[in-house]
C-alpha cells in the first residue's frame, strides 16, 4: 500500500507539473515543519512531522498532493521516518460571480496502515467582503469516514506592515456528525501568522467545544494538541 500510495502521489505530482507547460496554470511547491499534526481537531502526531505538498491552480480545475511524514512516532503509535498519510485532491471553482464556490474530491492514502484508502467530496463557499467569510461541507463516501459529516465556518482578516510583510489572522468553528458517535460542535482554533517571501510562520490554537464530541485521549478520543506551530517555505512557478 505505501509503495502503491507514494507511486501515485510521484506521477501525480509530475502531471500536475507537467501540465503548466502549455496551459495557463500556476504550479506550487510547499514543505511545512510542523510541531505537530492536527487534523480537524484530532492529533495524529504530537511530535514533529514534515508536510511536503505539489499544487496546479490557476485553472477551473485544481489538483493536489499532500503528504505527511513522521519524523516522531507518537509515542509509539506511528512509525516515525515514514510517510503516515498522501492526499490526492482536486477541486473545480464554479462560474458563480456573487461568490467564491467550488466542488471538491479528496482520497486520503495511508501507506503502511493496511487499511483501505478514505474518499470524501467536499463543497466550499466564500465571499470577498470584510474578515473573508466561508463555509465548507465535506462528506465522506468510503473507507472509515463513510457517511460522516464535517462542517467547517471560517474568518481571516490581514494587516499589512509593509509592502511585503503581513501579520495573518484566522478563526474556525466546526461541526461533526460521524458516522456512529455523537454529533455538535467540536472545536474552534485561532491561528496568527505572518510571511516574508518565501518564508512564512503561524501559531494555531486548538480548543474543545464539547469533549462529548472530540473526546480527550485520555477518555479514548483525539483530543490532545492544543497549540501547533509551522514554518513553511514554498515557490510558485
Amino acid at each position: 500500500m505505501r509503495a502503491r500510495g507514494i507511486m501515485m502521489g510521484g506521477v501525480l505530482a509530475a502531471m500536475l507539473v507537467g501540465t503548466t507547460a502549455g496551459m495557463a496554470a500556476e504550479a506550487s511547491v510547499s514543505l511545512d515543519v510542523a510541531s505537530a499534526y492536527v487534523f480537524r481537531g484530532a492529533t495524529f502526531n504530537d511530535g514533529l512531522v514534515l508536510q511536503p505538498g505539489v499544487e496546479v491552480a490557476g485553472l477551473p480545475i485544481t489538483f493536489g498532493v499532500w503528504g505527511n511524514f513522521d519524523v516522531d512516532d507518537y509515542g509509539g503509535a506511528v512509525k516515525k521516518s515514514e510517510f503516515s498519510e498522501i492526499d490526492l485532491y482536486g477541486s473545480y471553482s464554479l462560474p458563480i460571480e456573487a461568490a467564491d464556490v467550488s466542488i471538491g474530491y479528496t482520497e486520503y492514502l495511508y501507506p503502511g496502515a493496511g487499511s483501505v484508502a478514505d474518499r470524501e467530496i467536499s463543497l466550499s463557499a466564500g465571499l470577498d467582503v470584510l474578515l473573508a467569510p466561508s463555509l465548507s461541507v465535506f462528506y465522506g463516501v468510503d473507507g472509515g469516514i463513510e457517511k460522516s459529516l464535517y462542517v467547517e465556518a471560517a474568518v481571516g482578516h490581514e494587516f499589512a506592515l509593509t509592502d511585503e510583510v503581513a501579520i495573518e489572522l484566522g478563526a474556525t468553528v466546526s461541526y461533526m456528525d460521524p458516522d456512529g458517535g455523537k454529533s455538535g460542535f467540536s472545536h474552534y482554533t485561532a491561528t496568527v501568522g505572518s510571511g516574508y517571501g518565501c518564508l512564512s510562520a503561524s501559531v494555531t490554537y486548538i480548543g474543545q467545544i464539547d469533549d462529548e464530541v472530540l473526546v480527550d485521549v485520555a477518555d479514548g478520543g483525539s483530543y490532545d494538541t492544543e497549540i501547533v506551530g509551522v514554518l513553511s517555505v514554498g515557490h510558485d512557478f
